[in-house]
């Protein structure tokens, strides 16, 4: 019978790790200080890419987030297989789980062995995107709507938004206050949300959706986990800023102001 220990370890890139012919690990949370993206390869299998906004090594006062909890898409290590940190030169992985003991002659179990057949094509990631709202010393106007992500998944393909959604400004003249900017998510070219300003402003507020989350702006993560939008491979899913406060927003005067948004994923390849 399976014996378990618990996994908590920190894996370098550069370096390849091998299990032994009786252990194997079940990885259930990841987290990284890599901010390019960053993978496991398992057995030569790619899996998701990450970076630290979303999935840090600790949770900490400038970042709730903490390590990426993968739920049912964990990785499995078997025995006798290999594998590495792959991205950022030198970037750190946390991998927290189990280590499963096999007795003689036991084999893996079939839920983990099953995991570790799919994995490579059905797993969490991330994504992000920026765009100017306003050049230097420009404005964004009252009402404007500004393109800032968009993912067009290939036939094959399927991505489903369940997990975090994060949104930053930067370099404007001046802070906006809540109410001020906003984010709307369209499908195919619809808004999920309301249609016109007279049941409230459009969108989900900037300070609602943390990049990232702290001890000092907004503890709680903005997730789509509740409610997912799926998308479908050769659908179009876009996340715009809207200027929801009524007048012009200005740039600062020595950089241009942007937009920047990352998400969580699950990603499924048919």
């Amino acid at each position: 019978m399976v014996e378990y220990y618990k996994l908590d370890k920190i894996f370098v890139q550069g370096t390849t790790y091998e299990m032994p012919n009786d252990r194997f690990y079940v990885i259930k949370k990841i987290g990284t200080d890599a901010s390019s993206a960053t993978h496991l390869t398992i057995d030569g299998v790619e899996t998701g890419d990450l970076i630290t906004d979303v999935a840090p090594l600790h949770k900490t006062s400038s970042n709730s987030l903490g390590p990426l909890d993968l739920g049912d898409l964990y990785y499995v290590v078997p025995p006798n297989k290999t594998f590495t940190v792959d991205g950022a030169s030198g970037a750190k992985f946390r991998c927290i789980g189990q280590i499963g003991k096999l007795a003689p002659g036991e084999a893996l179990p079939a839920q983990y062995a099953s995991r570790f057949t799919e994995q490579g094509k059905h797993y969490l990631t991330y994504d992000t995107a920026s765009a100017t709202l306003a050049s230097a010393g420009g404005t964004w106007a009252a009402d404007a709507e500004t393109d800032v992500y968009s993912l067009t998944p290939k036939t094959v393909e399927k991505y489903i938004a369940n997990n975090i959604v994060m949104a930053k400004l930067e370099n404007a003249a001046t802070t906006p206050s809540e109410g001020d900017v906003a984010i709307r998510f369209f499908l195919e070219g619809t808004p999920l949300d309301i249609l016109t300003t007279d049941p409230g402003k459009k969108g989900v507020d900037l300070y609602s959706c943390p990049y990232p989350p702290t001890g000092t702006t907004e503890n709680i993560p903005f997730t789509l986990a509740d409610l997912p939008i799926t998308i479908e491979g050769d659908h179009t899913f876009e996340i715009k800023a809207v200027n929801t406060s009524g007048s012009a927003i200005s740039a600062s005067s020595g950089a241009d102001m942007t937009m920047t948004i990352a998400l969580v994923l699950e990603y499924i390849k048919s």
